[in-house]
């Protein structure tokens, strides 16, 4: 890493294991969490813009890597500057973002990721989108084309013109994109009680995938039904876009009814039952961030998470204060301070 965020110039090897970093508040754990992520997402998880990426009066951040797959080994960097990107992989430019970050799936818990339940709709669906896309190949593909689609029906709905020119290819790929997502959704709900007891055996987690219009009926039935108030609003109001994840504990409402020790453990066996998925239907293994994430769990549930993720096989990194040191025996530990690294094991 180079310029990013506070992190000057740093150069480490981590281990395939469990990882630890450490150091006081500021030191720079978060941003070097944030630069695996960045790599693997080409987008932060605690900042809307890439300028904030970027050192103070510099001109662009980069993060290199080399990464060890299963079958093979490839070297990734990206360039992010204020007013453009650079991404490679190996010695060849890549121009496309999706098949960038396809060769690095990196999963993070962190602060904000509380909205993945008590969020708008947009988290849960982006949740669930991203599960796909690392599924399916066509997904990325399907996931366009209805993106183009919405976006030209919304231009005829808003300049007072007829969507029927619009209105087959926006069914045609809504039901592509919703039988993606329900096949995403199956995986997950194939392995997720398994997870779930392991981390707490006295939940138990239902998830529903409302399609974003009535059950009863076709969208096509939907678009007619709501043909004046889309013509008044000059937008689509049926579709994948509005579709959301109905997330129930115990039978009711995680939003309402879940504390925050449970959300914590359904947005970890959520994110795990994922990494699961991906490792058995597609042989991809994901990084795990936990951005001082463990220690909002109580001593059991910690415990309990240790010992799932011991057996589980993929790379973790965890942060921590060295107020507030995590009881666990990592394979590597690294402490930070002021934005630079040494290895203490």
């Amino acid at each position: 890493m180079t310029n990013f965020r506070n992190l000057n110039s740093i150069d480490c090897e981590f281990s395939p294991g469990f990882n630890l970093l450490t150091g006081e508040n500021g030191a720079g754990k978060t941003s070097l969490l944030e630069a695996i992520y960045f790599l693997g997402n080409l987008k932060s998880f605690r900042s809307q813009t890439h300028h904030d990426l970027i050192a103070q009066n510099q001109a662009c951040a980069v993060v290199r890597a080399s990464v060890s797959a299963e079958n093979a080994s490839f070297f990734m960097a990206v360039e992010r500057c204020k007013e453009r990107v650079r991404l490679k992989v190996d010695l060849e430019d890549i121009q496309s973002a999706g098949a960038f970050v396809a060769h690095l799936p990196v999963l993070s818990l962190h602060a904000q990721s509380d909205d993945l339940i008590l969020g708008g709709p947009e988290f849960r669906r982006k949740f669930l989108d991203r599960t796909a896309f690392y599924l399916f190949p066509e997904f990325a593909t399907i996931f366009s084309q209805f993106s183009r689609v919405l976006k030209q029906r919304n231009a005829a709905l808003k300049n007072g013109q007829s969507t029927l020119a619009w209105d087959g290819l926006f069914i045609q790929y809504s039901t592509l994109l919703t039988e993606q997502r329900l096949a995403a959704l199956d995986y997950i709900a194939a392995i997720l009680p398994g997870v779930l007891l392991s981390l707490s055996p006295y939940l138990l987690l239902q998830v529903e995938y409302h399609q974003g219009f009535r059950a009863q009926g076709s969208l096509a039935d939907s678009l007619a039904r709501h043909a004046a108030r889309e013509r008044e609003l000059g937008q689509t109001l049926s579709g994948p876009h509005r579709a959301d994840l109905i997330l129930s504990v115990n039978g009711f409402g995680v939003k309402s009814t879940a504390s925050r020790g449970q959300i914590k453990i359904i947005l970890l066996a959520l994110y795990l039952s994922v990494a699961g998925v991906w490792r058995d239907v597609s042989n991809k293994n994901a990084i795990l961030l936990f951005d001082d994430f463990i220690s909002e769990l109580d001593n059991r549930h910690a415990s309990l998470l240790w010992d799932f993720l011991s057996h589980f096989g993929h790379q973790a990194f965890f942060s921590a204060t060295d107020r507030n040191p995590l009881a666990h025996p990592f394979d590597a530990k690294f402490s930070l301070s002021a934005g630079k690294i040494t290895s203490m094991l």
